[in-house]
């Protein structure tokens, strides 16, 4: 903010007290390193977001098979098959654990960046 506020007074004429290249450089500096950091931000965001979007899951048929899909796939109404230690790929409703009380322990540090297990119950 100072880069951008300092060179305004210099666009008047009656106020320069310097060359106008030497208020305008740092601000073209500044706004230059900004994004190009902001460009690797993205990019590293967009190759974990495909990482994600590409892991598979199992997914329950009617039939009672099983079909292997992508994240991207999963769609509203698909049953499916989620491991322990396995990425939760979206808002699931949780139907049955592998526990006689239905209890589960997941970590929402994707959604919350809480970090802490929180318990769950099946339906």
């Amino acid at each position: 903010l100072y880069s951008l506020v300092v060179p305004l007074p210099q666009l008047f004429p009656p106020l320069q007290i310097g060359l106008l290249f030497t208020y305008i450089a740092p601000l073209a500096f500044v706004l230059a390193v900004t994004m190009c950091k902001e460009g690797f931000d993205d990019y590293k965001r967009y190759r974990t977001d495909r990482e994600i979007n590409t892991e598979l899951y199992t997914r329950l048929t009617p039939g009672g098979g099983d079909v292997t899909v992508a994240a991207q796939d999963i769609s509203v109404g698909h049953v499916l098959r989620v491991r322990a230690n396995q990425r939760v790929p979206a808002d699931l409703l949780l139907l049955r654990t592998k526990e006689s009380s239905g209890i589960l322990f997941l970590r929402t540090d994707q959604l919350d960046g809480e970090t802490d297990w929180k318990l769950r119950l099946a339906v």
